[in-house]
């Protein structure tokens, strides 16, 4: 199937070639069909003038598996020739039968087809060279490309080397790729996505009729031209229409093959989060608005948020808070799983950054959550090979620096004293937000969220929220949930139909928790929020919700002595 294809990544390396920047070229794609657009490009065009004669590129590519071809184009379809081992000359008849045997053969491996290749490098003109299909490094090649990049006598002759694999640190160390073109190749742009599935529409408009081609192509985003194209046509045998579910579930499903970021799509919007008012409100105002009138922002002079760093004790609903705004904004959440990200392997982690950053990238406008952000929020920490977690933050750091950055990121912290000065700047995130203990009023909202909202609970009419709530002045969010289902397990092992306030006395009174520790712990994180907090206008309204929280662990330092 032909279709429109951006060429604006071969171009770029082709400048840089003829610069003589390199002449080895690494393009980063997962995409097969980038593939046979770069052969098509190469062999349908001249590679090289000179006068008025028009100069054809001689392809040669190597497959990790199938061995070397030389590539032609033959009435628009790409033919590939097996390259067989040179064989002697010789009058002997067996001589020969081997060597007419060897012709239907290829050079199967990487040592001998890189020395051929080098051979006519130095001995033929306008050679370009294809390497496919490699997932590790070999000696072999990293030797052969620094020898080219750094032979002079080639880049007259018009030589191209042009390497395709997902990530290029794959194949090769810092060193070398200096010395190289490296190109990301885009999953797909909009025009192309566009562009394939008005065809593929076009092609079985007797199946699925009329198409919204616009909503198909959005849906889209994130996946390769291949991707996309299977999903299409997947949906059309299946269901003989385009449908956003099996779109949405195919996209999913590739997501979370990359073992770094997994996608989750939120149930519950800001209806779930008990209490916490100034707290939704805020994001309501500073964040929703803005990216729900995109016009009048821009008239406005604003740009679009760039993320929100929310920091306090485990279990006040830092995540649920992260969930809930990419549901209230009707886009995708994706979750960095960061004990796939570490890795004991040499440069293993940084890729592992690298590879989730561009995932995001790629889905966004989307929700990037990112817990426990301190892992990789500072140049110095627990390292897992040397290096790595001053490399790992520079690629975060230089990610999170990007004007055209789309993803939205919410990163959570329980330590913001540990964060880098550079990373907490101005630019990096919008947003520096304490999430503090649960006041009276959203202790109230927390309990009925999870008894009539998230859950069902059947409830007793004796069963009072706000006595309950006054009684657990400490308790974090995730502790009256817990409260919650422990009021419920009672009132199964005492087999009631319904839960009543005996259940939920009961349940009060096994939790340990040490209130000296916990006003103390209230009171460091409303001290940092001081601190980290970058809006002032936020604090005021913070303060104003635990004045009286301030004011009680204030005397009970004073009754200590502290």
């Amino acid at each position: 199937m032909s279709y429109y294809l951006d060429d604006k990544w071969i171009k770029e390396a082709l400048i840089k070639r003829k610069s003589q920047f390199s002449l080895v070229s690494v393009f980063e794609t997962k995409d097969p069909k980038r593939l046979t657009q770069f052969l098509k490009f190469v062999l349908s065009r001249p590679w090289r003038k000179r006068g008025s004669t028009e100069i054809p590129a001689k392809v040669y590519i190597f497959f990790d598996w199938r061995g070397l071809f030389k590539v032609t184009l033959r009435d628009g379809q790409i033919h590939y020739d097996p390259v067989s081992p040179i064989s002697p000359q010789s009058d002997n008849p067996f001589v020969r039968m081997i060597s007419t045997m060897q012709q239907t053969q290829t050079i199967m491996d990487l040592n001998v087809a890189l020395r051929y290749i080098d051979s006519l490098f130095r001995t033929d003109e306008n050679i370009v060279f294809v390497i496919v299909g490699l997932f590790k490094p070999h000696d072999s090649l990293t030797s052969a490309v620094r020898s080219w990049v750094f032979d002079d006598t080639l880049y007259p002759r018009g030589h191209f080397v042009a390497i395709f694999v997902e990530d290029a640190k794959m194949l090769f160390d810092d060193m070398t790729l200096q010395n190289l073109i490296v190109v990301k190749v885009p999953y797909s742009t909009n025009e192309e996505r566009e562009f394939l599935i008005s065809n593929i529409a076009r092609e079985f408009r007797s199946i699925v009729g009329r198409v919204n081609i616009n909503g198909i192509v959005q849906a889209t985003k994130g996946l390769t031209l291949h991707e996309t194209e299977s999903v299409i046509l997947e949906s059309i045998y299946k269901f003989k229409s385009l449908r956003y579910d099996v779109v949405s579930k195919f996209k999913n499903e590739m997501i979370r093959k990359s073992e770094v970021v997994e996608i989750v799509e939120p149930e519950y919007g800001f209806e779930a989060i008990g209490g916490y008012d100034y707290l939704k409100e805020f994001i309501k105002l500073n964040i929703i608005k803005v990216l729900r009138n995109p016009e009048k922002a821009r008239r406005l002079g604003l740009r679009p948020p760039r993320g929100l760093l929310l920091f306090g004790m485990p279990g006040t609903g830092k995540t649920l808070f992260a969930k809930a705004l990419a549901k209230e904004l009707e886009i995708p959440f994706l979750e960095m799983k960061t004990e796939n990200i570490v890795s004991s392997l040499y440069g293993e982690t940084e890729r592992n950054m690298a590879k989730a950053l561009r995932i995001a990238d790629e889905v966004a406008p989307c929700i990037l959550f990112i817990d426990e952000v301190d892992r990789f929020g500072r140049r110095t920490g627990i390292e897992t090979d040397s290096g790595t977690t001053r490399r790992t933050f520079s690629v975060f750091l230089s990610w999170l620096g990007k004007k055209e950055r789309e993803a939205i990121v919410v990163a959570t912290t329980n330590r913001p004293e540990d964060l880098d000065e550079a990373f907490i700047r101005v630019g990096r995130f919008d947003y520096i937000i304490p999430v503090l203990l649960p006041d009276y009023k959203a202790r109230v909202e927390i309990l009925k969220v999870h008894t009539q909202v998230v859950r069902k609970v059947a409830l007793a009419p004796n069963v009072n929220l706000e006595v309950i709530a006054s009684k657990t002045e400490l308790f974090t969010g995730a502790e009256l949930e817990e409260l919650v289902i422990r009021a419920g397990r009672h009132a199964l092992k005492m087999d009631k139909d319904r839960v009543d306030m005996s259940d939920f006395e009961y349940a009060i009174q096994t939790f340990k928790i040490n209130e000296s520790e916990r006003r103390r712990q209230l009171k460091r994180y409303i001290d940092l929020a001081e601190k980290f907090c970058n809006d002032v206008e936020f604090m005021k309204h913070l303060t104003e919700h635990y004045s009286n929280m301030v004011s009680r662990i204030e005397a009970l330092k004073e009754e200590m002595g502290l």
